[in-house]
Parts: structure tokens; sequence; C-alpha cells
């Protein structure tokens, strides 16, 4: 797990240089736009912040490198928390004169495609990747289950190496990443849903897809710093194991083109939740 432990802290500092190069002027809007906006950030800093504590003690903690592979998909979801808390805060204008309009939204038309389709073929991979270690696994010295690669190289020898991403690791991340993707899909409505505020709709649509975006790039830490890790060990076993069937080594022959795209795809996806955009609210014109 060593690999996690030099990627995370290049992960940060390159995603705060890319967002740093990324940062936008602040958006002119409404001032009670611009109350929500402020308000969903600070749910949304308060995330980040528990996500950073909770990945720290992670990594810190966590039998034979658990901790430390949960660390990120942790920090993930406390952000997707913060996301949730900040819009179901979000109420209708109070006031005597109110107006609606019929109108459906979806998700979907928040989206960022292109974001979107990445975090979403890196969580299938994932999931792919560790059902394959999980199958092929085998338990280690000590009997425990899904740690350790087996290979008979002879008839006189055998090699195993270790620690192997099998079902010891995968079983308690993939139930992480499951739960964050169900927060996710809260956290999606709760955008969705939320009452307009009674001002400039453009404007406010801009806001919902920012928010989108966030829930989507903080799914995408969720999945790609795992990824990587894993495939990192993956792909070393795989490669360096004797006798290794010619399946294997084209499965960790692929992971080394995969890993490099899962962490720019991690960086991007950092950059995103580092870099919101910002408000600056503005009086009405009043005629």
């Amino acid at each position: 797990m060593a690999v996690l432990q030099r990627l995370l802290p290049v992960l940060i500092v390159t995603a705060l240089l890319v967002a740093a190069l990324l940062r936008r002027p602040p958006l002119a809007v409404p001032d009670r736009l611009g109350g929500v906006a402020r308000s969903t950030r600070r749910w949304r800093l308060a995330g980040l912040l528990s996500g950073l504590a909770a990945a720290a003690a992670s990594a810190q903690s966590g039998a034979l490198g658990r901790g430390l592979l949960l660390a990120a998909p942790l920090f993930g979801l406390c952000v997707l928390l913060g996301v949730v808390a900040g819009e179901l805060g979000v109420r209708a204008p109070a006031g005597a004169r109110r107006s609606a309009a019929l109108e459906v939204r979806r998700a979907r038309d928040y989206l960022s495609w292109p974001l979107t389709s990445a975090v979403g073929a890196a969580t299938v991979l994932l999931g792919a990747l560790m059902a394959f270690t999980s199958a092929i696994a085998s338990a280690d010295d000590l009997g425990r289950a899904g740690r350790s690669l087996t290979r008979t190289c002879s008839a006189i020898s055998s090699e195993g190496r270790g620690p192997w991403p099998g079902s010891f690791y995968a079983w308690p991340l993939l139930a992480v990443v499951l739960i964050g993707l169900v927060v996710a899909g809260i956290a999606l409505g709760s955008v969705t849903r939320r009452p307009r505020q009674g001002e400039d709709p453009v404007l406010d649509d801009a806001l919902r897809r920012e928010a989108v975006t966030g829930v989507v790039a903080a799914v995408g830490l969720l999945v790609t710093v795992p990824l990587v890790g894993v495939g990192v060990l993956a792909a070393e076993g795989l490669l360096q194991i004797c006798a290794a069937p010619t399946a294997w080594t084209v499965v960790g022959t692929l992971l080394l083109a995969v890993v490099p795209l899962a962490l720019v795809l991690g960086i991007w996806c950092a950059a995103v939740l580092a870099a919101p955009g910002r408000v600056r609210p503005v009086e009405p014109v009043r005629s």
C-alpha cells in the first residue's frame, strides 16, 4: 500500500496547482441566489474539511493497509454528505407575492457529460477489477482470505505475492463506494428539486450545474484513487508472478494504461472540488 501513501500528497498538490490555474472570476448573481450559493458552499467546505480529517484518521488506522485504501473514498463520501446537507437547507423564498412555473427539471440536464462519462467508466472499471482480483486471490500465510496471489511455478516450487487486492480489501472498499453512490444519488435529487429562488432562472441553473459537477467530482475521487492504488498492485503482481496465464498478462498490461488515465481523472476531480466557482451578490436593478 506504499503507492497510496505516495499518491495522496502528489494528487493534492497537483490538484491545487491545477485549481489555481483554472480559477474563474466570480459570477454576479442576485442577492437571494448569492445567499443560497454561500450557504451551500459553506456546507461543501465543511464536507471537504471533515473529509480531510476522516481520510487522515483512516490512513493512520485499519488493519494491514485497509485504512489507507479507504482514505480517499471516505473523503469523497464526506464531501457528498456536505453537498446533501447544504441542498437540504435551501428553502423556497418567503413573501406575500410568489409565482410558480410549471417545469420538469432532471439531474441529467445539469450534468457535465465529459466528466460524468469518465467517472462512470472509472466506477465500472473499479468494480470489475476488484471482482477479478478477488476471484483469483488466495489466503495469505496466516489464513486471511483474499490477501495473496499464489501460483504453482513447477512441480517443486510455487510463488505467492502480497499484499494482493483481493476480497480482504475489496469488501470494505466496495461498501464505502456503494454508500457514496447512494449519497450521490440523494445529492443529485436534492440539487435538482430544490425550489427556485424567484429570480433569474439562467443563473439559478448555473449554480445547480456547478453543484452537480461537484457531486460528480466527489464520486470521481471516491473511485479513482483506489483504482490507481489497486491497479498498480494488481499490475505488478500479474506481470511478475511466475507461470502467469495469458489472461493475467493481458490484464496487467492493460492496467499499465488505465492507471495513468485514472490518475489524470483524479487530479481533474480534485481540481474541480478545490476551485468551486465564486459568486458576487448584486442588488437587482429597479426601474
